[in-house]
């Protein structure tokens, strides 16, 4: 393989970690500081009334973030082949991407 991918997919890999962290500080953020300016979906934009979705938003981040982790850590102790990994880690971002999109596409219609 040439050098220039190899680096390529170490940093996806690193990124992995980077992105579960920041899903579970927002989980950890809802749930224990109760800022519910994280009640957002994925680029940032409030998704309804904090304290009504909190709970909707705390549980995919918490699933996401541990679904990232999990797929990183299985990298490390278990050796998956990569085209498995990169897979399975576009199937929870495109999962938490989704979740957060239909969470405000709900939080927008009730508000009306």
């Amino acid at each position: 393989m040439e050098a220039w991918f190899v680096w390529l997919v170490r940093l996806m890999f690193l990124g992995i970690f980077l992105m579960a962290g920041g899903m579970l500080f927002r989980a950890w953020a809802i749930a224990v500081r109760k800022d519910f300016r994280y009640v957002a979906d994925w680029r940032g934009r409030k998704i309804g009334e904090g304290k009504t979705w909190g709970l909707t938003v705390l549980t995919v981040n918490i699933l996401c973030g541990t679904g990232l982790l999990s797929v990183g850590v299985s990298v490390l102790l278990l050796g998956l082949d990569l085209a498995i990994w990169m897979g399975l880690a576009a199937f929870v971002l495109w999962t938490y991407y989704f979740a957060l999109q239909l969470a405000s596409q709900k939080a927008n219609r009730l508000s009306r």
